[in-house]
C-alpha cells in the first residue's frame, strides 16, 4: 500500500488531502489494519487531513475498487480485486465517495444505432465539423491535442487533476505498440480541436496468454500472440469535447463513429469509467446499447 501526496491537486483544490493507492492484501483485517494505519500516520504527519483512494497514482491511472461483477476477467487500464477488499477498508472506517460506472457494449449483437446514425447525418450536414485519425507517426504533437481537449473537457468532474504532456508522453510507446490508430478520433469544430476519442484493444487478452509461461519466454510468447491471437474486445479510454462546443451533438458523433468503426474488428467494448454525474455520456453510451455492467468507487475518511 502506498501513501501519496498528490500536489497539483491539493494546490488546484486548496485542500490537504491525502491518497493511498497500489493497495494489495491477504483476506485478513488484522493486516488490512497495520497497512491502512501506516499510512494514515504517514499522511497525517505531512499535514493531510483526509485520505482517499485507491489511485494508482492519481486520477488519471488505474482507481477505484471494484465493486461488482469480479467474475469478469481485468480490462486494459481498470483495476480488479478481490471482493473482500471492500470489508477491509469499511472496516478500517471508509465510506463511499463516488461511484464510477463501466458500461458493456456488446457490439457483436447489436445493429449500427440508426437513431443515432440519423442524428449524426442531420448535424454534419449543415455544420462545419470534421472527424480525422491520429497520425501515429506525429504521435507527440497528436497528444498535445489529447492532453488539451482532455484538461478541458474534465475540468467539471470531481477530483479532476490536469495531465501533464509528461505523462502522456510516457504512455506513448505504449500506445504506439497497442493501438488501433482507426480508433484514435480527434473532432474539429471550424478548423479548431473540438473533441477526442481514444479505445485501445484489450492488450489484457494476451497478457492473460502468457502469466504461466515462464519469465525468460514471456516477451516472445507476447510477441507471438501479437501476431496470431485476434484481441476480442477493446475498452473506451477518453471521450470528450470541449466546453464551447458541448451541446452541438459532438458526443454523439464521436460515440458513433467509434461504434462503427469498432464493430468490425471486436465483439464487445468496455465504455468508461464514467462518474454518476456524467449523464450526457452515459445517456449517449446506453442508445447505442451500452449496459450498465460494472462499478468501482473512490472511498475516503477523515484523518
Amino acid at each position: 500500500m502506498a501513501a501519496i501526496i498528490n500536489r497539483s491537486h491539493n494546490d488546484l483544490y486548496g485542500d490537504r488531502t491525502g491518497f493511498f493507492g497500489f493497495f494489495e492484501c491477504e483476506n485478513d483485517p488484522r493486516t488490512a489494519h497495520v497497512l491502512i494505519l501506516k499510512v494514515e500516520e504517514t499522511l497525517r504527519g505531512a499535514g493531510m487531513n483526509c485520505i482517499r483512494g485507491p489511485y494508482n497514482p492519481s486520477i488519471n491511472d488505474e482507481c477505484g475498487l471494484l465493486m461488482s461483477r469480479f467474475d469478469l476477467p481485468p480490462c486494459i487500464g481498470l483495476t480488479w480485486n478481490p471482493e473482500y477488499y471492500i470489508r477491509l477498508l469499511e472496516g478500517e472506517g471508509f465510506s463511499l465517495a463516488r461511484i464510477l460506472h463501466g458500461l458493456n457494449l456488446p457490439m457483436h449483437r447489436l445493429p449500427k444505432p440508426e437513431r443515432l446514425g440519423k442524428i449524426v447525418a442531420r448535424l454534419t450536414s449543415r455544420s462545419r465539423l470534421k472527424m480525422r485519425t491520429m497520425d501515429i507517426r506525429r504521435l507527440p504533437e497528436e497528444l498535445e491535442i489529447v492532453r488539451k481537449v482532455y484538461n478541458a473537457t474534465l475540468e467539471r468532474n470531481w477530483g479532476f487533476v490536469p495531465i501533464s504532456m509528461e505523462d502522456l508522453l510516457a504512455a506513448a510507446d505504449d500506445i504506439r505498440a497497442i493501438a488501433d490508430p482507426t480508433l484514435l478520433l480527434i473532432a474539429e469544430m471550424d478548423g479548431k480541436d473540438a473533441g477526442v476519442a481514444i479505445t485501445l484493444p484489450n492488450f489484457n487478452e494476451i497478457l492473460a496468454g502468457v502469466k504461466r509461461t515462464p519469465h525468460w519466454l514471456r516477451l516472445p510468447h507476447i510477441f507471438l500472440l501479437m501476431k496470431t491471437q485476434k484481441i476480442r474486445t477493446c475498452r473506451q479510454t477518453v471521450l470528450g469535447v470541449v466546453p464551447e462546443c458541448r451541446d452541438r451533438g459532438l458526443h454523439a458523433w464521436l460515440i458513433y463513429e467509434q461504434f462503427v468503426r469498432a464493430q468490425e474488428r471486436y465483439t464487445d467494448a468496455i465504455l468508461g469509467w464514467m462518474e454518476d454525474n456524467n449523464t450526457e455520456i452515459l445517456k449517449n453510451c446506453e442508445i447505442v446499447g451500452g449496459e450498465r455492467e460494472r462499478q468501482w468507487a473512490i472511498f475516503e475518511k477523515p484523518l
